[in-house]
């Protein structure tokens, strides 16, 4: 009996240790497969966890020897790996799992692969500063070193990194240290030129630099060169894309045939990117995937809009789909995703889900003008993820090429994107004005004829106008002051004089006016119309305040003080007044300016900035006037003293960013002295 209860014992716990292991065992493939998180951007351009949209299918190569691999390429169904550390190339055929290699013998350190339509494998070599080609068994047919043209300079240096080729049989070769762009050989091998080169960012120091310093000290200064590139692909329809690091938001490039850039979005719309991509592909439907050294997986669509990003370091433990040193990447026909992990010498393989392939569906379908179904799919997407950035672009692309507008600015605004947007808008004011046009023109005649009858009855004696209320609005000295600002306008020098005299203008009626200006510059600062809004988060009323009256208060205090050394005859109370009122242009006109950006495009913008710009000029014009006037100088002594309020201005800021920061330590040392007596004390 004892043995019996023993034995059925027994088998009630492996029976319930057999359903745990039953209901644990899923619940932990689904966590091998789910060890990357994909995230996205949403409609507030912020990141956001999404579905999965890519899984972790497998490992290749963990049991072969990879030394330090730098490339990856896959051409029909087969995968070429650039095995750096062992002098080769390695091609695996994933329809029979057959591994061979090639270039034994011949290659040194081979750092870049890639395979054209015919299956011929160029190679960048950096050891043997070579490029080499190889058909398809592996046999060299050709090899390129340095060229020994004149056109390519002779101390540029030819170190190969990465390799490509297009339909033509032209070479596109990433050298190291080549800020000349791409060097570009000819099937043969003969030097074609430089393709695509980086611009050269220069900021606000070096521009100071090229004003004030002379030819002698500007070539002690170092040489300002572009970044190079540092890798390359290229498309079936022979489309060159580029990785440049180190240039956050403008790393990643579509080049056209000239080598412009044309992937480019917007400074208020910047690709989301990395500065550290190593590498670049190109999926079937022109989605661009790029990778991190850290194993970032970022695609993009064809445009640059962000769809995922997924995978990550593998940092405590070596798990599935997490990335030791990430160093190539390659995308196959069905989607799967091919990372090379330099570091461990293997290749993670990542498939599309379900919620990928939607999105690649719908990508699809409106590549190929479908547009409607297409529409059907990103409304699934938006049902999954109702903030989809991406989604909401691609239902306004559907909706704009069926000719709804309204939908189309509807989602194109939640989406931020502002040069869809813009299109759409123009369609709309487009239509509006065809249908309107008459009504238009016909309240524009009436109000015409209006005002010029009235005139002629003025003029006739039939009616007179009543003063009453600008002649009581004229006694009271404030709103007199304030409109004092249209005469500054019209006669700017006599009216400095008369404020210089005290005959006009106050304190209050120039404090009213800062307030004015604060404003003005917020409602161009935050308030301007969505085409020509800007996605700055620091748009808060403390922040537009310090914007606006922080460089006014050090402009008037440090003018007040270098016209007192330089014999000016302004007061401080002259010059707050003064610079009050030099701000009149852009207090009264820039206001017209913020109300057309709620009705004019992109294609008009050159109104926009032209007008504010004229503003801008006019304000600096008349403060320039105000300074000579009141300080009673000529113009060189103005010249001088706007140029030493300047510099001041700077010293303040720089002195008061040191005392910041030295306070700063002194109250942590502080504070970190008390911690220490509590501590000891109790």
């Amino acid at each position: 009996m004892n043995k019996k209860n023993k034995l059925s014992k027994i088998i009630k716990i492996f029976s319930i240790f057999m359903l745990i292991i039953g209901l644990v065992l899923p619940l932990i493939t689904y966590a091998n497969n789910s060890t990357t998180q994909t995230y996205t951007l949403s409609t507030e351009n912020e990141w956001i966890r999404t579905q999965d949209a890519y899984l972790v299918s497998g490992i290749l190569f963990q049991s072969y020897d990879l030394n330090k691999p730098e490339d990856i390429c896959i051409r029909n169904d087969k995968l070429y790996i650039a095995d750096t550390g062992n002098s080769r190339i390695v091609i695996y055929d994933r329809s029979n799992g057959a591994i061979k290699t090639i270039g034994q013998g011949i290659l040194k350190s081979p750092t870049g692969v890639f395979v054209n339509e015919k299956e011929d494998i160029y190679v960048a070599d950096y050891g043997l500063e070579k490029v080499f080609i190889f058909d398809k068994n592996g046999i060299k047919i050709n090899e390129f070193k340095r060229p020994e043209s004149i056109l390519f300079g002779k101390y540029n240096s030819f170190k190969p990194r990465k390799v490509a080729s297009d339909k033509r049989g032209n070479i596109y070769i990433v050298s190291e240290g080549s800020f000349d762009g791409i060097i570009q050989l000819n099937r043969t091998g003969e030097f074609l030129g430089y393709f695509g080169a980086n611009k050269v960012a220069i900021s606000f120091i070096q521009v100071l630099q090229d004003l004030f310093f002379t030819e002698q000290q500007k070539s002690q200064l170092f040489y300002r060169i572009p970044r190079p590139y540092y890798n390359i692909t290229i498309d079936k329809k022979g489309l060159i894309y580029t990785i440049t690091q180190q240039e956050k938001g403008n790393s990643v490039k579509k080049h056209n045939t000239l080598g412009n850039n044309i992937l480019y979005l917007s400074k208020s719309n910047e690709m989301a990117d990395e500065e550290n991509f190593v590498d670049i592909d190109v999926g079937r439907y022109g989605q661009i995937y790029t990778i991190t050294e850290t194993g970032l997986i970022y695609e993009y669509d064809e445009n640059g809009s962000l769809l995922f990003s997924f995978g990550g370091r593998a940092i405590a433990t070596e798990r599935n789909g997490l990335i030791t040193v990430a160093s190539g990447i390659a995308v196959d026909e069905n989607d799967n995703v091919f990372v090379l992990d330099k570091e461990r010498g293997i290749v993670h393989v990542y498939y599309p889900t379900q919620y990928a392939n939607l999105i690649h569906s719908a990508l699809s379908l409106f590549l190929q003008g479908k547009y409607k179904e297409s529409k059907k799919l990103w409304e699934e997407v938006l049902r999954l993820n109702s903030v989809s950035k991406v989604a909401h672009n691609g239902l306004g692309k559907a909706y704009f090429q069926e000719g709804n507008y309204e939908l189309a600015a509807f989602h194109f605004k939640i989406a931020g994107n502002r040069k869809e947007y813009s299109e759409a808008y123009w369609e709309l004011r487009n239509n509006f004005l065809q249908r309107n046009m008459l009504v238009i023109v016909l309240v524009l005649i009436c109000l015409y004829l209006l005002i010029k009858i009235y005139k002629i009855l003025l003029f006739k004696g039939v009616i007179k106008r009543k003063f009453v209320l600008r002649e009581r609005l004229k006694k009271a000295k404030v709103i007199d002051d304030l409109l004092y600002l249209k005469n500054l306008i019209k006669h700017p020098i006599d009216s400095f004089y008369y404020i210089k005299k005290g005959e006009k203008t106050s304190i209050i009626s120039a404090s009213i006016i800062y307030i004015l200006f604060i404003i003005v510059f917020a409602l161009d600062y935050a308030f301007r119309g969505f085409i020509f809004s800007s996605d700055i988060k620091q748009k808060t009323p403390s922040y537009i305040l310090i914007l606006t009256t922080l460089p006014l208060t050090l402009w008037v205090f440090s003018n007040y003080l270098v016209s007192s050394i330089n014999d000016g005859e302004g007061k401080l109370k002259h010059i707050y007044i003064s610079t009050a009122y030099s701000l009149a242009p852009y207090i009264l006109f820039q206001p017209f300016v913020v109300l057309l950006t709620y009705v004019l495009t992109i294609n008009e913008q050159f109104i926009i900035n032209f007008s504010s710009q004229i503003f801008v000029v006019w304000s600096g014009i008349i403060m320039f006037i105000a300074t000579k006037e009141i300080h009673d100088y000529n113009i060189r002594n103005t010249i001088k003293t706007i140029l030493l309020s300047l510099f001041w201005i700077v010293v303040i800021v720089i002195t008061g960013s040191i005392i910041y920061m030295l306070w700063d330590q002194v109250i942590g040392f502080v504070y970190s002295i008390f911690k220490e007596v509590i501590y000891r004390v109790y």
